[in-house]
């Protein structure tokens, strides 16, 4: 495979990170993942604006080689090069901090790498059973809301997630609202009424949680960015997750050793088909 270090395209067997890298020693950087399908890279401008707001937040200086029609164009090479410009793909662009210096850095300058591989395409999808992790909380910060390279809180939930054999966790903030799921951002609906955690929980700004909460106030339904407590999740008609990867909606809640079957969640999600449509090509 073959990939963009710096704007350097390379063999993946080429590169070389040195062990004084800052994204290994210190988790300082962050991260997009970018869906390609059907020959469109989907929400770019939004995931570039993202990207963008965390170098700020993480005082990372932009590569003059990090414009988002140079980016464009390294991910085209990138696709046709690695024979994947046909189908679906997932690009990960990863951007940190230059060697130099401990916790505080010597400079604030930038590198990144670009990445593709196959994907599947954009789906809705049924899972099971959905519960709670709460050893490990989230807190809102200055940085809460972007990718960042430290994503220990959801290592250990998923490690939770496959011992209890569950299908996905929702973790908490540290008040014990309603943060996200695991690795994508959670969604309930009751009542022509879309919830979703509020950004205050340290929950991601979801590149799909915008377009949805844009679409869903242009399709007429109420939205509402929260905070609450995981008993709000018994009334809903609908619980579901989202991602660059689909929508993922549950049949099941498991909160405090008690199961809630979510009996009428086919009838809320066929009410919810036109704007997940917006989603997909």
């Amino acid at each position: 495979m073959y990939l963009v270090y710096n704007s350097d395209i390379l063999p993946e067997s080429n590169l070389l990170l040195t062990a004084d890298n800052r994204a290994f020693r210190y988790g300082d950087g962050l991260f997009e993942t970018i869906r390609f399908e059907q020959g469109q890279l989907w929400f770019w401008a939004d995931h570039y604006t993202r990207l963008s707001r965390g170098m700020q937040a993480l005082q990372l200086q932009a590569r003059p080689d990090m414009t988002p029609d140079v980016l464009e164009g390294h991910i085209t090479a990138l696709l046709y090069l690695n024979g994947l410009a046909g189908q679906a793909a997932r690009i990960k662009l990863q951007v940190w901090r230059q060697p130099g210096g401990l916790y505080t850095p010597a400079g604030n300058e930038s590198e990144y790498l670009l990445t593709v591989l196959p994907g599947q395409p954009f789906t809705i999808t049924a899972r099971n059973r959905l519960g709670v992790y709460d050893a490990v909380r989230l807190t809102s910060s200055p940085v809460s809301a972007f990718k960042t390279l430290n994503a220990l809180p959801y290592v250990l939930a998923g490690l939770y997630k496959q011992q209890q054999q569950l299908d996905d966790v929702i973790l908490l903030d540290t008040a014990g609202h309603l943060a996200e799921c695991n690795a994508s951002n959670l969604f309930w609906f009751r009542a022509r009424t879309l919830f979703t955690p509020s950004l205050a929980s340290g929950c991601i700004d979801g590149i799909v949680r915008r377009q949805l909460l844009r679409q869903a106030a242009q399709a007429g339904f109420s939205v509402n960015e929260t905070l609450s407590r995981p008993d709000a999740l018994t009334e809903a008609g609908l619980i579901f997750c989202c991602n660059a990867a689909g929508i993922q909606w549950f049949r099941q809640l498991d909160i405090d050793g008690v199961s809630t079957n979510m009996a009428n969640a086919a009838q809320a999600l066929d009410t919810l088909r036109p704007l997940f449509a917006t989603l997909m090509p």
